[in-house]
């Protein structure tokens, strides 16, 4: 408890506005160069080179921007051979995530198939509580938390990758973490509730008045998610910070600087 207090404490120390208005800068960033990417032709084969290029600086500016964020939080120097290695397990685990979204969706398109052959199964009177409705919104539940889970696990592997002097000891630190499942369990559901919330919402008084809310409620959006996700990044960098840190000097044992015998008289 003491130690999960401690890791809590250090990440919240870390976390500032330059932090998430960073955060929220490098994600517009790069929505704004995949928006003129999706807009380019590909008619002749000097635009398809073109469009090669601006997708490697898209993927750049997207590995070499959140390299920079993980190794400030982690105290780490931005050298260029570091964010260069940072960049490398981020997009691995960007990769690895989509690839995990598919297989999740290819698993979970029966599902409503699936509901109805549970409630099917069913004794009669248990129907009246394990609806249709219900089983298939539960499986759906368990799709998305399996899917936050792998994300949660991946990112938790790219920050100690990138920024641990010993990731494997980092990556049994994280993962032992009940401050970080707990903030991201916690966090992933503020945030989709909150999302959900402030987008189906309309106040019905206009275009204009519509047009005004729909700009606050985005903004107000980004905001708290981008404060969700710096926090969790802040927990795994202080996860790490810990995990680098120097073991102490047991009491009664000498100072590593003098020497262990005295020389004899």
């Amino acid at each position: 408890m003491t130690r999960s207090t401690s890791v809590l404490r250090d990440a919240l120390g870390l976390i500032n506005l330059r932090l998430v208005t960073r955060k929220i800068g490098l994600a517009l960033l790069v929505f704004a160069l995949s928006i003129v990417w999706l807009r380019m032709p590909d008619a002749s084969g000097l635009e398809v080179a073109g469009s090669v290029v601006l997708a490697l600086i898209i993927l750049a500016v997207a590995g070499l921007g959140e390299s920079a964020l993980i190794l400030h939080l982690s105290g780490r120097a931005l050298t260029p051979g570091r964010l260069l290695r940072g960049a490398a397990p981020l997009l691995a685990g960007v990769l690895l995530w989509l690839a995990l979204g598919a297989l999740l969706d290819r698993m979970h398109g029966d599902d409503y198939a699936r509901a109805g052959y549970l409630n099917s199964r069913l004794p009669h009177t248990m129907r009246y509580f394990f609806t249709y409705a219900r089983i298939a919104l539960w499986l759906g539940w368990i799709g998305t938390a399996l899917d936050w889970i792998g994300a949660g696990i991946l990112a938790l592997f790219v920050v100690c990758a990138t920024a641990s002097a010993r990731p494997i000891h980092a990556i049994a630190r994280a993962l032992r973490s009940i401050t970080y499942w707990t903030a991201l369990i916690a966090g992933v559901t503020a945030a989709t509730v909150i999302t959900s919330s402030l987008i189906q919402w309309t106040p019905g008084h206009g275009l204009r008045i519509e047009m005004l809310s729909l700009i606050l409620r985005l903004g107000t959006t980004i905001l708290i998610d981008a404060a969700i996700a710096c926090l969790l990044l802040a927990i795994l960098a202080a996860v790490v910070r810990h995990s680098d840190a120097p073991y102490p000097t047991p009491a009664g044992t000498p100072d590593p600087s003098q020497p262990r015998t005295a020389e004899s008289p």
